[in-house]
């Protein structure tokens, strides 16, 4: 993941890497091997955390300035395709699996991790626009609200 604040790299030994601009490389390792990272801005508008995916159905988020563990969630052991972050602030993710779970991770959600709904083959990328989902499966765009039900579906071409 490139960013104008530096450089971040999941390997495939489970270290994942990041040269800002104005440092030294920083590593950490994650258990698993990561699937998806998402970067988060904070405050002041700079990435502050990476989020991490992995091929478990882990999710973890690390701290960008020393990658420390923040949280750790986890899903139902599909591995985690897309990410996306539900809020502006950040506080809440959503996951979608390999096997077309879709999950709303938090520290703010009852239970840490809640399922939304499934659907038929993998959510491979996720974008809250509105008050919807969009979903792209393949090269099928579904839009769909927060409990699955189809809004619109679009054929990529």
């Amino acid at each position: 993941m490139v960013t104008p604040d530096g450089c971040l790299t999941a390997m495939d030994d489970g270290s994942i890497n990041w040269r800002p601009r104005d440092g030294g490389l920083i590593r950490a390792r994650i258990e698993v091997l990561s699937s998806v990272l998402l970067g988060l801005k904070g405050p002041t508008g700079h990435l502050d955390r990476i989020v991490v995916g992995d091929r478990m159905g882990g999710i973890t988020i690390l701290s960008i300035f020393d990658l420390s563990i923040i949280e750790k969630f986890t899903t139902r052991g599909s591995p985690i395709l897309s990410l996306c972050s539900s809020s502006m602030s950040g506080e809440s993710i959503l996951a979608g699996c390999k096997n077309g779970q879709v999950f709303l991770v938090g520290a703010n959600i009852p239970g840490r991790s809640i399922e939304l709904f499934e659907l038929e083959g993998p959510a491979s990328a996720l974008r809250v626009i509105g008050q919807n989902l969009h979903i792209q499966q393949g090269w099928e765009r579904k839009i769909v609200d927060w409990k699955g039900k189809t809004v619109e579906s679009l054929a990529v071409v």
